[in-house]
């Protein structure tokens, strides 16, 4: 296992110094240490972060874990990842990983009720990932879902989907939109159509936060989370060796030169 400490700064003070830790355990990357492209893990690194920011004695640890080796005192905590600890507290079920971090750091409040920003977002991952893997031969299902969520966010005057700071809604999509935009280039050399500009508008928001850039994995453990899968097609060798992870670490937070966030 390999561990990174973030301490942030923030208006709220911290509870007794064993609760001030909080250790979130992912996916590992391909090395089995480095941070891996798990897009679940990803959600929680970005919601502790934007946690963290609010609450000044907060201490997160964010231990990666390889599941193909996993160490003797991981497997006793859980069998799966991520896996949050608190105190004495270990929690795994995603559900109730968001229920008690709310909890337990109340500020900012990250719960959404925007059935409509729900509604727009909800089907994009999925036609994504139908999309990679061969399920649907046609791009044309994914671009509907991604007209639609470009449509709501045309409409929208917030910076994110529900408001201007990131709640759980924005920490579950955003890192489903750069799993689509790198894999699927990667994969399908399927590009997010410029004319999209909600969207990308959208991810420069993400692309200039702190929380997102510092929770997001490379592009090359992107690729390869996406290549480990059987059911996704096989890369050519010139799209191995560019999206090898052993390489420097490349990241796309690029935006198309009419966007700003």
């Amino acid at each position: 296992m390999s561990s990174t400490t973030n301490n942030s700064g923030g208006v709220n003070g911290g509870g007794d110094d064993d609760l001030k830790q909080v250790e979130l355990f992912v996916r590992a990357g391909k090395n089995g240490e480095s941070y891996g492209g798990c897009p679940i893990c990803h959600r929680f690194f970005m919601v502790l972060l934007t946690k963290a920011e609010y609450n000044r004695d907060m201490q997160l640890v964010v231990t990666t874990v390889n599941m193909a080796k996993p160490p003797p005192d991981f497997k006793k905590l859980a069998s799966r990842l991520p896996v949050l600890g608190h105190g004495d507290e270990i929690v795994s079920d995603p559900d109730e990983m968001v229920q008690y971090i709310d909890r337990n750091f109340r500020y900012p409040p990250m719960n959404y009720d925007n059935v409509s920003a729900a509604n727009a977002s909800r089907d994009v991952f999925s036609k994504f990932s139908f999309y990679i893997k061969d399920v649907s031969h046609s791009s044309a299902p994914l671009l509907a879902e991604l007209y639609r969520l470009n449509a709501y966010l045309e409409g929208s005057a917030h910076r994110y989907l529900c408001r201007d700071i990131p709640d759980h809604l924005d920490c579950l999509m955003l890192p489903k939109l750069q799993h689509l935009r790198v894999a699927a280039k990667a994969f399908k050399d399927f590009e997010i159509p410029s004319t999209l500009k909600g969207v990308w508008r959208y991810l420069a928001t993400a692309y200039q936060s702190q929380a997102f850039r510092e929770s997001c994995p490379s592009d090359q453990e992107i690729v390869y989370h996406w290549q480990s899968k059987p059911e996704c097609p096989a890369l050519s060798k010139e799209k191995q060796a560019f999206f090898k992870p052993e390489g420097e670490p490349r990241y796309s937070f690029d935006v198309p030169k009419d966007i700003s966030a």
